[in-house]
């Protein structure tokens, strides 16, 4: 015979006891729209459940806890994977991967973790199904009394908290400047850590797998020592804001660096006037000597074939005079007994195959920054 029925005509904490003082053992299934959770008791007793069986619940909990080591935590995921027969929590402890103690401690929270979710239930159906086993028991067995008691409490809690927190889509971020010097203990700071402006509640209780209740009341903690806050537009969202207003003031920069995209993306531009005149200062400073006829020379020995003949008799070219404090070295290149030209050492030598235009606005571009 089956115990079945709806929470409108039945309260949880009810059917709990109906079932403790009949020593039921079994799975109590309870669906609402799309979700599904179960609580199993042995001989009355509760040995284990979930509130979301879409979700290994208790397994994230246990992966969660840093007590299990990645290996373990494979092999034993390797074995549920090929049975049906047995839960993370009986593989891990058939492993011995997890000390017994702390094991049971984290079943025991979970436990109360999950009839607290399911008190929260307004709504929904149930439905006793008389000795399901549970693959996940270890050994726990908690007093119906007691858990319900817990679970009363924590509902307590839960309604001071405020909704934008205990909502599942609440984004998280740290607060920059905290109002005092902050006082955290290990536990938050390991909370702390997951906390990075995109991250929500669920996906912080997903991570943690430490079950929405203490993750929300850590968190809310944190909230109250202004280490963590829920608003949008503080933290690094004001902090970028205030700095773009300012950047929006520094025109001179943003010139210049529309001129080197323009420049990158496009060299066939005519060059600007202005943008020779600063050329033309950077060959004085440079001491560099640009021999106008050079292209013309090359063309015709191009047109004709032969091989020009090269002057053995030096251009005037004026040396370029060195301060007592610019001890930079000239390096004079000979060709064939002609001085070709004297460039400081050092500068770069301009290839002819670069466009002109590009050269000119890269230079005008670099000065502007």
């Amino acid at each position: 015979m089956r115990l079945e029925g709806s929470l409108d005509a039945f309260s949880l904490p009810d059917i709990f006891s109906l079932l403790s003082m009949t020593k039921k053992t079994g799975g109590l299934h309870l669906r609402r729209s799309g979700e599904h959770g179960v609580v199993w008791l042995g001989d009355g007793l509760i040995s284990g459940g979930a509130s979301d069986l879409s979700r290994l619940s208790l397994g994230r909990r246990l992966a969660g806890s840093g007590q299990v080591s990645d290996d373990d935590l494979q092999a034993a995921v390797e074995q549920v994977a090929n049975s049906e027969e047995i839960g993370l929590a009986r593989a891990l402890r058939d492993r011995n991967a997890i000390d017994e103690g702390e094991l049971h401690t984290l079943v025991c929270e979970h436990i109360v973790d999950t009839v607290f979710d399911l008190m929260r239930w307004s709504e929904g159906v149930f439905e006793f199904v008389i000795d399901e086993p549970n693959i996940d028991d270890v050994g726990v067995a908690l007093e119906v009394e007691e858990v319900v008691t817990d679970a009363r409490h924590r509902l307590d809690v839960w309604a001071t908290i405020d909704e934008g927190l205990a909502a599942a889509d609440t984004v998280l971020a740290l607060t920059l400047n905290p109002a005092a010097e902050p006082q955290i203990q290990r536990d938050e700071w390991a909370l702390l850590a997951l906390v990075d402006g995109h991250r929500t509640v669920s996906d912080v209780v997903m991570l943690c797998g430490r079950g929405e209740y203490a993750v929300v009341v850590a968190l809310a903690e944190l909230i109250a020592k202004g280490l963590v806050h829920t608003d949008h537009t503080g933290g690094v969202t004001a902090l970028q804001r205030r700095q773009d207003l300012v950047g929006s003031l520094e025109p001179e920069a943003a010139s210049s660096s529309a001129l080197l995209a323009d420049v990158l993306s496009d060299g066939t531009a005519e060059p600007d006037p202005a943008v020779g005149s600063l050329l033309e200062a950077e060959r004085a400073e440079a001491g560099a000597v640009v021999a106008p006829d050079a292209e013309a020379d090359e063309d015709d020995d191009e047109d004709t074939g032969e091989v020009a003949e090269v002057s053995t008799i030096p251009r005037a070219v004026p040396a370029p005079e060195l301060a007592p404090d610019h001890p930079t070295p000239v390096a004079a290149a000979v060709a064939g007994g002609g001085v070709v030209a004297a460039v400081p050492s050092g500068a770069i030598e301009r290839d002819p195959s670069v466009n002109k235009s590009l050269l000119l606005r890269l230079i005008a571009g670099v000065r502007g920054l």
